[in-house]
């Protein structure tokens, strides 16, 4: 072998060795991957399925809590609906106790007075210068005919079944006497209950023609009792 040959196998042989050593340097300098015994995985494995099942727990828990939230809330729905249903009933029975007189009541309406007159000639029949019932059943229905809600004689309920008859000077309601003068009150639109029995040529008058005293005047509260027979 001539020199020319040995001197680039040197060469070839110092690069080589080179190469070797940065090679392992490198190595060494490079981070150790972490080895794990059968141990640790078993203890990783286990920590991992817990943190699995604690998971899934929790998920099904705010899935029951969502479930029962609706519940609740339907629950409660259905509660206002059956508290508006009894309120509505209770609102409508009273109403109608309003209605039959089982209770008494109370607002603004009118009072008309009805009167016999003070003076009666002596040829005349003193029967044309008295209320009669047909007087006041003329007031009571304009009244009604109005939206008169209550209506009172003298105090006392009228209502649908009730009966008025004339006895001589006084008026019997449902039995029970009144004699004059008769105050009629009705509970309604004080407005349109006045401008009805004051028509041109309507209630007031027709009955002023008759011979009877009437006045109307506007009340800011009227106050009616129940029925008797329900006042015991």
């Amino acid at each position: 072998m001539d020199k020319g040959k040995s001197l680039i196998l040197s060469l070839v042989l110092l690069a080589s060795g080179f190469l070797i050593a940065y090679s392992y340097q490198q190595t060494k300098s490079r981070p150790e991957m972490v080895q794990l015994n059968d141990s640790q995985w078993e203890k990783r494995y286990f920590y991992k399925k817990q943190l699995i099942e604690v998971e899934e727990r929790n998920k099904n828990l705010r899935e029951e809590l969502s479930k029962k939230r609706a519940k609740v809330q339907q629950i409660e729905d259905n509660l206002a609906k059956s508290e508006q249903v009894v309120a509505d009933f209770v609102q409508r029975k009273k109403k109608l106790q309003l209605l039959a007189g089982e209770l008494p009541v109370e607002g603004k309406g009118v009072k008309v007075v009805l009167s016999d007159a003070d003076y009666v000639p002596e040829r005349d029949n003193v029967n044309n210068y008295i209320v009669h019932e047909g007087h006041i059943h003329k007031v009571i229905n304009e009244l009604l005919t109005a939206g008169a809600k209550a209506i009172a004689i003298n105090g006392q309920r009228v209502f649908a079944d009730s009966y008025i008859a004339c006895t001589g000077p006084v008026i019997t309601l449902d039995g029970v006497q009144h004699p004059a003068p008769f105050v009629i009150t009705a509970i309604g639109d004080q407005e349109v209950l006045a401008s009805s029995l004051e028509l041109k040529q309507g209630i007031i008058d027709q009955l002023e023609k008759e011979n009877i005293q009437i006045s109307l005047s506007i009340e800011e509260t009227i106050t009616m009792r129940a029925r008797l027979s329900a006042e015991g």
